[in-house]
């Protein structure tokens, strides 16, 4: 097993952050984590990662204890955190990976940085210090950090996010190829569209985990249509290509203030989960 929870509770300021988290991945999977801001995710991903202790529970990464041997799983670990200001603004791309391959032992560094900056399109501001960087130039340059030393494990919190929609596509694809290659992923992000079917989604609400299937059972590309007839509110889920047909049959049914909306993960749970 590559990542095991048990019995996980973790609070700040007498408030329950996670609440009885048992989870199970295995090596290899595709896992996105989602939720609502303050369902718990960040800490999660904290305390897989051993940058967090719980206050109650278990966690293991490959086997290794992370309350007690924090520092050999760290070798296997590869990190992106939300809002991370590890990188060396005074130094360029090319140097910061230097700086932090040199932490983790890695020979014949500079093949590797090379590749990893021309994978992330970084390569013609490899010699940029990175104070000059672009928000979406610097997520792509922690993840060149954390991939540095070939981990087993990535946990990323919100990388995907401050990415221009080319970015995040060329990222999911360089992320589908390291999980093809055995990589375990654990992502955290609230961009759902275009990550691969057969990953695994778990959402997250008020500290517990509340779904947990394969991506491809949740659709995420269907519009809700809401509108009014006859003085009564109704909704209507559809796909991009019966948007036209639904929107000429409630004209029909003289409806009146018919506002479309792409469909969002919440909807589709209370859907799924038969809540009002």
């Amino acid at each position: 097993m590559a990542i095991e929870l048990k019995g996980v509770w973790k609070s700040f300021n007498g408030t329950h952050v996670l609440k009885d988290v048992n989870l199970k991945i295995r090596e290899g999977e595709f896992v996105v984590i989602a939720g609502e801001n303050g369902s718990g995710k960040s800490t999660l991903l904290k305390i897989i990662s051993g940058l967090l202790v719980p206050d109650k529970g278990e966690v293991r990464v490959f086997g290794y204890d992370m309350m007690r041997e924090w520092k050999k799983a760290s070798k296997i670990l590869g990190v992106v955190l939300a809002n991370e200001r590890s990188l060396y603004w005074k130094l360029t791309g090319m140097e910061n990976l230097e700086v932090f391959a040199g932490l983790y032992g890695v020979k014949n560094w500079r093949e590797k940085a090379e590749y990893l900056l021309k994978r992330l399109g970084l390569e013609n501001a490899k010699d940029k210090l990175v104070e000059e960087y672009s928000t979406g130039m610097r997520k792509k340059l922690l993840l060149a950090k954390a991939l540095i030393h070939d981990p087993k494990v990535l946990l990323l919190d919100e990388v995907l996010n401050g990415l221009d929609p080319r970015a995040v596509t060329e990222v999911i694809s360089f992320l589908q190829e390291l999980n093809s290659q055995g990589v375990t992923i654990v992502l955290v992000s609230h961009i759902l569209h275009g990550l691969p079917e057969n990953g695994r989604l778990i959402v997250m609400r008020e500290g517990r985990i509340i779904a947990d299937d394969r991506l491809s059972r949740f659709s995420f590309d269907t519009l809700r249509i809401t509108a009014t007839i006859n003085g009564e509110e109704v909704e209507v889920i559809a796909r991009e290509e019966e948007l036209d047909e639904k929107l000429r049959e409630l004209i029909r049914r003289n409806a009146q203030d018919i506002r479309v909306e792409r469909d969002d993960l919440y909807s589709v749970l209370r859907r799924l989960l038969n809540e009002p």
